[in-house]
């Protein structure tokens, strides 16, 4: 795996987990993780990971889904979590290490422009990962590159701001 040259990367998301926001998700990992875990639980039971399956973790942060997916995969399996934030991925391999899960890994790598192996993953996950692309059609196009024939995807992401329904009745209400 690589990463292909042709293709922009997300070089200010980049900065940005790399920086204050990376590390402030690391420090309080535990807290964040827990508001969004049921967002995340409803993805994965609805992308259905089974026991020897090869899956991508898009975006895996601290590895908190990294760690459920490899669970769920058990020994003969394989979760690669795959993130842009040096700090939150530091805390995912401690993680990863100290639940003694050796069929996770994590990797430092933008997912838009990273050189999967083609074809040899049975599913990609993501718990708000998937939002940060800078060219998301690119990005998709290359993750579906790294799955199997029938291979699946599963995702929670926040919709753009202006559709979203509390700013709609935000401003519905607004006087």
């Amino acid at each position: 795996m690589s990463q292909t040259e042709d293709t922009p990367s997300n070089a200010d998301q980049v900065a940005y987990w790399n920086d204050k926001a990376g590390e402030t998700w690391a420090a309080f990992q535990s807290l964040l993780d827990r508001q969004i875990a049921p967002l995340g639980i409803r993805a994965m039971d609805a992308l259905s990971p089974s026991y020897g399956e090869t899956i991508i973790d898009v975006g895996c942060g601290c590895g908190d889904t990294t760690l459920a997916l490899a669970r769920a995969v058990g020994a003969s399996g394989a979760v690669t979590g795959v993130d842009i934030s040096r700090p939150m991925l530091e805390v995912a391999a401690a993680r990863i290490t100290q639940n003694a899960l050796t069929q996770a890994a994590v990797v430092e790598a933008d997912a838009q422009t990273f050189a999967f192996e083609t074809g040899a993953s049975d599913a990609i996950f993501s718990r708000f990962g998937v939002m940060f692309f800078h060219q998301p059609a690119v990005a998709f196009a290359n993750l579906r590159s790294s799955l199997k024939s029938g291979g699946r995807l599963a995702f929670v992401c926040w919709r753009p701001p202006d559709l979203r329904l509390l700013r709609r009745l935000a401003k519905a209400t607004a006087g």
